[in-house]
């Protein structure tokens, strides 16, 4: 993986997450070259369920600074995973909403095909 890919992979990351502070889960499929969770009424039936499961109102954008209770290191970190086989990668990104974590992970998958790199929406799941 190289820095350009690394760039494209947080990009993807800070669109997705505007998309989801907006709350216009229908516009997902624009942030990403697929989905394997295609359903975006399920998706958002599912994200809307667990903010108000949990008194949170939205998630929060890229770099909203986090205020946890008890207090720990915390970076708004994208984390990668690469593939053993040289196909791509993965990332996860922890959600947050109103600073708080909300226990929901983004996890997006960045395959190499042709000299590109396809984004693939995989799912948000719980922590």
């Amino acid at each position: 993986m190289n820095e350009s890919h690394r760039a494209l992979a947080i990009e993807t990351v800070k669109n997705i997450l505007h998309v989801l502070h907006e709350k216009r889960y229908q516009d997902l499929p624009s942030c990403v070259d697929e989905m394997e969770w295609a359903d975006t009424d399920e998706i958002r039936e599912c994200i809307q369920g667990t903010l108000e499961l949990n008194d949170f109102d939205t998630f929060d954008e890229y770099g909203v600074p986090c205020t946890f209770q008890p207090e720990y290191e915390y970076h708004h970190e994208v984390m990668f995973f690469e593939y053993n086989d040289g196909s791509g990668f993965a990332v996860d990104y922890e959600l947050t909403s109103g600073g708080e974590l909300t226990y929901l992970c983004l996890q997006l998958k960045f395959l190499y095909q042709n000299g590109t790199l396809k984004r693939v929406f995989h799912t948000i799941d719980p922590q």
